[in-house]
Formats: C-alpha cells, sequence, structure tokens
C-alpha cells in the first residue's frame, strides 16, 4: 500500500468546492483547506506507484480550479 499526503494550490474562489470534489474521490482518505505555500492537504493511498500517477495527471490536475501539486510519497514502515 502507497500512502501519499498531496498539497494542492488552488484558485481562491474555488477553494472549498474542490475540497468537496477532492473529498468524494475512492483513493482519497482525508483531505483538509490548509494555510501556507498550499491551500489543500490531501491524504491517499494506492495499490501500485502508477496508480498514483495516474490519479495526480489523470484526476486530481484536472478539476477546476487546480493550479499546482505537490506528491510526498511515505516511505514504508
Amino acid at each position: 500500500m502507497i500512502v501519499a499526503f498531496i498539497m494542492a494550490k488552488v484558485e481562491s474562489m474555488k477553494s472549498r468546492s474542490v475540497l468537496e470534489e477532492i473529498r468524494k474521490m475512492d483513493e482519497v482518505e482525508e483531505a483538509y483547506l490548509i494555510y501556507g505555500a498550499y491551500d489543500l492537504l490531501i491524504k491517499c493511498t494506492f495499490k501500485t506507484p502508477e496508480a498514483l500517477s495516474s490519479f495526480v495527471v489523470n484526476e486530481l490536475r484536472k478539476l477546476d480550479g487546480i493550479k499546482d501539486t505537490v506528491t510526498n510519497v511515505c516511505a514504508p514502515d
């Protein structure tokens, strides 16, 4: 199991609507609005690295309002 924390920059007027859409996604365990350089913190789990890549490129980055993402993959225990 791959655990990743993804930080996203979002257009300011769309933060809450983007958060709601992200929370509906199957891969997402938790998602929060945050303060700082990024607007959202998203905890996700994946079965393969390919699934992670596909999620970020084909789903997350295509959401209206997402400007940028940074993916942090957790080291195994």
